[in-house]
């Protein structure tokens, strides 16, 4: 399956996924507790990934600044990531 139809099928812009690829060798690294990240080779494949659907419990935001607008779609039971990012948008 190609990058973009799989992006498009599960919600996920194709710039996100894009990067994703090119940084999960480096965090894969930094996860296991090792060394310094080496960079990921050049030419490597495309592998799906399961996005988790969201929960049940979550809060619908949606900002608007001029015409920039976000929407989220935030667990409840992160709630004080969720202040603290509300918090940070207001600045």
């Amino acid at each position: 399956m190609k990058a973009k139809a799989w992006g498009e099928a599960n919600g996920v812009p194709l710039r996100a996924l894009s990067s994703w690829c090119a940084h999960a060798q480096r965090w894969q690294v930094r996860l296991q507790g090792e060394g310094v990240p080496v960079p990921a080779p050049k030419g490597g494949g495309f592998v799906a990934a399961r996005v988790p659907a969201p929960t049940a419990a979550t809060v619908r935001i949606e900002v608007q600044a001029g015409s920039a607008r976000v929407e989220l779609h935030w667990p409840i039971a992160n709630a004080r990531e969720l202040a603290v990012w509300l918090r940070e948008v207001g600045r």
